[in-house]
C-alpha cells in the first residue's frame, strides 16, 4: 500500500556570523559540495541559456538520473529557459556560466523529523550550485529510501524520477533568480507527495518570466535574508 509524506514545504534555514561554522551542511571532503577553483569556459551566447551539471558521485540517483534530468529540462523549457547537461565529476573544477546539481546520498534534517530535500545558497563566492539529498526525496516521494531495495510503490522508478526532476527544477529556480518568492505549484511554500509525482505540476507563469530577466541581468529585488533556502519535508504523517 501507498505510503507518502503529507506535505513538503520550502523553508528558509539562516546560516549568519558565527552560526555558519557550525551549519548543518555535509562536510565538503571530496570537493563536491562547493567547487573549489575554476575552469576556462566560455558563457552561453543565448542569455536564457543554462548550462547544467550533473555530479552524482556516489550514484544515489543511478537508474531515473535521465528522467529526473528530462524532467527539470521540460520545467524550465516552460519558464523560457534553454537547458543543457552534462555529467561532471567528483573533485572536478568548477566551469564559468555554469550550475552544478550536486546529488547526495545522504539526508540531512533542518529539524528533528523536518527532512531537507535540497537546499540553495542564496548567494555564492563562486559559480551556483544546488544540493539534492536523493534519501530524503524518495521518502518524500513514498519510496523506500534504500533504492532501489524493497521499493513499495508501482512505477516506483518513474515517480523517484519526476520527484528528483521537480526538486532540482525548484532549487535551480533559487540560484538562478534568488528573489523569487514561494508561490503555488512547483515554487509552493508546501509540496505534496502528489505534486513530486503526479503526471503534470502546475508552474506559475510570473516564476519564468523573474528566470528570464534575471538571466538578461536585469534589476530585482534583493532577496530577504542570507542563508540557504531548503526545501524540506515537515512532519511524519503519512497517508495511504
Amino acid at each position: 500500500m501507498t505510503r507518502c509524506f503529507a506535505v513538503a514545504a520550502v523553508a528558509l534555514g539562516s546560516i549568519v556570523g558565527s552560526a555558519a561554522a557550525e551549519s548543518p551542511e555535509p562536510v565538503d571532503v571530496e570537493s563536491v559540495l562547493v567547487p573549489r577553483a575554476l575552469a576556462p569556459a566560455h558563457p552561453p551566447a543565448d542569455p536564457l541559456a543554462v548550462r547544467l551539471v550533473w555530479v552524482d558521485p556516489a550514484r544515489a540517483a543511478a537508474g531515473v538520473d535521465a528522467l529526473a534530468r528530462d524532467e527539470a529540462r521540460f520545467l524550465l523549457r516552460k519558464m523560457g529557459v534553454a537547458v543543457s547537461w552534462r555529467r561532471g565529476e567528483a573533485g572536478e573544477a568548477a566551469r564559468p556560466g555554469e550550475v552544478r546539481v550536486i546529488l547526495l546520498d545522504r539526508g540531512r534534517e533542518q529539524a528533528p523529523g523536518t527532512p531537507v530535500l535540497g537546499a540553495t545558497p542564496l548567494r555564492f563566492e563562486g559559480t551556483p550550485f544546488v544540493w539534492v539529498h536523493v534519501p530524503s526525496v524518495r521518502a518524500a516521494a513514498g519510496l523506500c529510501p534504500r533504492w532501489p531495495f524493497a521499493s513499495p510503490v508501482a512505477g516506483s522508478a518513474r515517480a523517484l524520477g519526476l520527484a528528483l526532476g521537480r526538486v532540482v527544477a525548484h532549487e535551480l529556480v533559487h540560484a538562478l533568480a534568488p528573489s523569487v518568492p514561494h508561490g503555488t505549484g512547483l515554487m509552493s511554500q508546501k509540496l505534496t507527495c502528489r505534486q513530486l509525482t503526479a503526471a503534470t505540476l502546475p508552474l506559475d507563469p510570473e516564476v519564468g518570466l523573474a528566470v528570464q530577466a534575471a538571466l538578461r541581468g536585469e534589476p530585482s529585488l534583493p532577496p530577504a535574508d542570507t542563508g540557504t533556502l531548503a526545501t524540506v519535508t515537515a512532519g511524519t504523517n503519512l497517508q495511504r
